[in-house]
């Protein structure tokens, strides 16, 4: 593993550089010195050569002894010709670093807008996480001194999400994180739904899950079709030092139906970025990454049981989805009483209906309390439980998955009680995946 680190020899590259040393000091791995120069340049009718490799190499070369400043960090300089952005992501390809540090070209923003700067361009095509460097000091006090830093994460139930908090966690162990996240109602399907509350207390949750513990708060906004502005806003409001976004890495016709979140954030943030792509590999400090993967993530399962005889086989066969740990919601849901039950004509069915429902739902809350602790002491996974009340089974089960924004839903089931059951409603219903668990064969 290595950081690579782009320069072009300028002030906010080489205070990217700065950056880039210290991280790699800190995970203990090489760091990649690469400048990109064009082949030459027409002017009028004469081809003019721009730069001279003997020169390059020993620009790059004082540049490597100025960041190993007296100290043993291992650091390999590259020099490639063509097109810059386009250079930086092939080297970052061909020998994927752990992260990619890079300055930002100072553009003005109406400039940027048209063009995209070099930093930019590279974000949005680099197959690894890349941080654009635009306020140094405060990232330098967070590596050498010690001093905490603000990280403000956007946060939504699509997949850049994940990635994005998979990136925080690894993160963590280089210095201490105030963490908070921002979640900006739009009106998209992709949105926490619900109350306020309840939308900062899933957040909350998935945060717990995936960073671990760490000082965190919530902030939801509501503003409908401006999610960037929104989300800077909060930035600026809460004086972040970093800003961690995912990114689809979308591009031509895809940004048009689409328009992407990532590339607004870095367009117009005056804050260092983090920007993460969906199919990034990220390891911990200390691992080493594995083949390339784009399978789906499961890290959140619902799990909905009405306590059959195999309820707990099928509860270990969400828990094996999780090797590499995560959260479980086991949900009950009772059927409350027939809402067209009159209580002033027919007062005593209502009354039995309603006794009923309360006994099932303390025997529910007493079979959640009791789990074998071979489920409930799994390391990396937490288990969490909830009853509720409902006469619409498959809705409910299927409005709470929106909500929590889980990648799965896994049903127990009957011998034979497939047509007729809760599975073929939330079958039906349902915008994630599920999982039905069949009974043992006899």
């Amino acid at each position: 593993m290595s950081i690579l680190c782009p320069t072009d020899f300028s002030p906010a590259s080489a205070a990217a550089a700065d950056v880039a040393a210290a991280l790699a000091g800190r995970l203990g791995v090489p760091l990649r010195l690469l400048y990109c120069s064009s082949d030459w340049i027409a002017t009028g009718e004469v081809i003019v050569p721009l730069s001279d490799e003997g020169l390059i190499q020993h620009q790059l070369e004082a540049e490597a002894d100025r960041l190993r400043g007296g100290t043993n960090l291992e650091i390999r300089v590259e020099s490639r010709r063509g097109i810059a952005y386009q250079e930086i992501v092939a080297a970052a390809m061909a020998d994927r670093p752990e992260l990619l540090v890079i300055g930002s070209t100072g553009r003005g923003r109406a400039e940027r807008w048209l063009i995209g700067s070099v930093a930019e361009r590279v974000a949005e095509r680099a197959p690894v996480p890349t941080l654009v460097v635009r306020e140094p000091a405060g990232l330098l006090a967070w590596l050498l001194s010690g001093t905490r830093l603000r990280l403000l994460c956007a946060v939504d139930r699509t997949a850049t999400t994940g990635v994005a908090l998979t990136e925080l966690a690894a993160l963590k162990s280089l210095g201490g994180m105030d963490l908070e996240a921002a979640a900006i109602g739009t009106g998209r399907e992709a949105d926490y739904g619900g109350e306020p509350e309840a939308r900062q207390r899933d957040i909350w949750e998935r945060l717990r899950e995936t960073v671990g513990e760490a000082p965190t708060q919530v902030h939801v906004r509501d503003q409908v079709g401006d999610a960037v502005t929104a989300f800077l806003e909060i930035a600026g409001e809460r004086e972040a030092g970093l800003l961690v976004v995912g990114s689809h890495q979308r591009h031509g016709w895809e940004r048009l139906r689409a328009p992407s979140f990532s590339r607004g954030v870095l367009v117009h943030a005056c804050h260092n970025v983090l920007c993460v792509p969906v199919d990034a590999e990220i390891a911990l400090p200390g691992t080493v990454a594995g083949p390339e993967a784009k399978l789906p993530r499961v890290e959140r399962i619902l799990f909905a049981t009405k306590f059959g005889a195999n309820w707990h086989d099928a509860l270990g066969t969400a828990l094996a989805l999780l090797p590499g740990g995560g959260r479980v919601h086991l949900v009950h849901v009772c059927r409350e009483p027939k809402r067209g039950i009159n209580p002033l004509v027919a007062s005593a069915v209502y009354f039995d209906h309603c006794l009923e429902t309360v006994r099932s739902r303390e025997e529910a809350e007493g079979r959640f309390r009791e789990l074998p602790e071979t489920f409930t002491n799994l390391p990396g996974v937490r288990i969490t439980s909830e009853v509720i009340v409902h006469d619409d089974v498959p809705a409910t089960l299927c409005e709470l998955a929106e909500r929590m924004g889980v990648d799965l839903i896994c049903l127990e089931s009957k011998a034979g009680a497939l047509l007729g059951s809760t599975v073929p409603g939330v079958l039906s219903k349902a915008r994630k995946p599920v999982l039905v668990v069949p009974p043992p064969l006899p």
